[in-house]
């Protein structure tokens, strides 16, 4: 028995070369995270050219809640988001940072009015449809804000965004809240826009959230993320090139239609992105806490805070 212990032996030491020698596990692609929103269209866009390359994953959520559960559970890393949601997520101790600014809503986000509805003031006392999202109430109370009205004076019904066209059309709602390419779908059956963010820019800013772990450990991808970004949109500075009957093949409009929904959002490139999060007084954090006290206004977190490190240029590198 005595040859027993070197074979053991020469078996262990085969094992630990195997293990030293052999390359690690590829990791797995980290997850981007997109809803159902125009804005965030230069993903996908990426995805169809192969420019996110394979350490890089996109996946399309049904709506913004779906979207921040999976970066509260952690089975989302990086996601397009809202600021307002960012800061809702950050606020409850979801370890994410904004990593970019994706766009301005100039227009893609409003309230609209079913036809008989003379305007905002009537919507007191009546139904109105409002995705389960800070955006949401956000753009809702500042738009009745503007009438003397605030949310508790009318019936919020929550709905998952993508759900709110069936919902609109079973005919109980006064008013919703939509984003683009909802708000064109249900524009072109009749509804009334009343108040959007084509005269308030700055409103509803989308950013690219990423949680901590993710720009500790994963700083390469982070960085491949945000050049095919970068490369998406300078294809969507020239729409008259783009596939829109691809593009466009994953919402209920027609390539006009398509193309008239893009014209209300201001897509933003790295450059750009870098100039709003860097200086002495960042033009997005000057942003937050408006959103910030908007939010506390509206009734909906009243402990929401905005903390020195929600920001992370320093991910991109300088401007």
């Amino acid at each position: 028995m005595a040859w027993l212990l070197p074979l053991a032996l020469a078996v262990a030491s085969l094992a630990w070369m195997v293990s030293v020698l052999a390359p690690p596990a590829p990791r797995p692609p980290v997850t981007i995270a997109v809803g159902p929103y125009i804005g965030y269209e230069p993903f996908v866009l990426a995805r169809e050219m192969d420019w996110l390359g394979p350490r890089l994953r996109l996946v399309e959520t049904l709506s913004n809640t779906e979207t921040s559960q999976g970066l509260r559970d952690g089975s989302i890393g990086v996601a397009g988001v809202t600021l307002d949601e960012a800061l809702r997520l950050r606020s409850d101790g979801v370890p994410v940072r904004v990593i970019a600014v994706l766009s301005d809503s100039r227009g893609a986000d409003a309230v609209v009015l079913r036809p008989g509805v003379e305007g905002l003031a009537d919507l007191r006392g009546q139904v109105v449809l409002v995705e389960a999202s800070a955006v949401g109430f956000h753009l809702l109370h500042t738009a009745l804000a503007s009438v003397g009205l605030d949310s508790s004076q009318v019936r919020v019904v929550q709905v998952q965004s993508a759900l709110v066209p069936p919902r609109w059309r079973a005919g109980d709602s006064a008013g919703a809240v939509l984003y683009e390419p909802m708000l064109s779908e249900l524009v072109a059956e009749g509804a009334v826009v009343a108040y959007s963010t084509t005269d308030h820019p700055g409103l509803v800013l989308d950013v690219l959230v990423a949680r901590e772990e993710v720009i500790r450990e994963r700083g390469p991808e982070l960085a491949e993320a945000m050049a095919a970004w970068d490369r998406a949109v300078q294809a969507f500075a020239q729409p008259e090139r783009l596939p829109v009957e691809m593009l466009s093949m994953g919402v209920n409009l027609d390539a006009a239609g398509y193309r008239g929904a893009l014209a209300g959002v201001l897509l933003f490139d790295a450059a750009a992105s870098q100039r709003m999060m860097t200086g002495p007084e960042p033009e997005l954090a000057v942003a937050a806490r408006s959103v910030a006290d908007s939010l506390r206004a509206a009734g909906l977190d009243a402990d929401l805070r905005v903390d020195g490190k929600l920001l992370a240029p320093e991910v991109a590198g300088p401007p």
